[in-house]
């Protein structure tokens, strides 16, 4: 056991049990937040987004995104005077 730990469980068994009742319900809260963390990074849609990523392949083909909106735009408003 670390030093952090041993001087944990030192203090706990020096706290009246009425204390401790609250210690492990904070002990819980925290473990809560670092499950949900945990949850948060194994979410499906995390998932297929980086399976997305990594079957993903570099373009050799340059886009002017610019010129293609452009385009885009004087195509839909045309018609329109």
């Amino acid at each position: 056991m670390t030093v952090l730990k041993e001087k944990a469980v030192d203090m706990i068994s020096r706290m009246p049990e009425e204390k401790v009742y609250y210690l492990v319900q904070l002990l819980e809260s925290v473990e809560g937040l670092s499950a949900n963390t945990a949850m948060d990074a194994e979410m499906p849609e995390r998932r297929a987004l980086e399976d997305l990523q990594r079957f993903r392949k570099r373009s050799d083909v340059e886009i002017d995104y610019k010129a293609e909106l452009a385009k885009a735009r004087e195509e839909k408003y045309a018609g329109i005077n």
